[in-house]
């Protein structure tokens, strides 16, 4: 049998546990790597995806099939990550090339900068939350 086909069978015969500790490797190791959350929450999420990514290495059998499928997420994970950055500056160029419609004419634009602000009124503010 090739490795291909081990692993198929490895991937026929995940249980519940094992497919637990994938979703909670797929949900905490973007947290780990993003922005989302600051240095503790990171650690934390880093913690959980390595500890979730060694028990399901440990309940697959082979384990080495185990490994090989972390790092294919991993590289899932990465690609995903390439792809959106890839897309977002792709957009971003686009954008840049196009003139924004919100900013108008520029003497439309001159002529706003020279007017007076509006004056707002202020609100009456009370101690009670949601009303002004």
């Amino acid at each position: 049998m090739s490795v291909i086909v081990e692993v198929r069978a490895s991937l026929d015969a995940i249980g519940f546990e094992q497919q637990l500790c994938v979703f909670a490797f797929l949900a905490s190791y973007p947290l780990s790597l993003g922005g989302l959350l600051q240095g503790r929450g990171r650690r934390t999420a880093a913690i959980a995806a390595a500890v979730s990514a060694a028990l399901f290495v440990l309940l697959t059998d082979p384990w080495m099939h185990g490994v090989l499928l972390v790092v294919a997420m991993m590289g899932g994970v990465g690609l995903f990550i390439v792809v959106v950055y890839g897309l977002e500056q792709l957009q971003r160029l686009a954008s840049r090339d196009e003139p924004s419609a919100a900013l108008g004419e520029p003497e439309t634009v001159i002529a706003a900068a020279g007017a007076e602000p509006e004056r707002r009124r202020k609100l009456a503010l009370r101690r009670r939350a949601g009303t002004t």
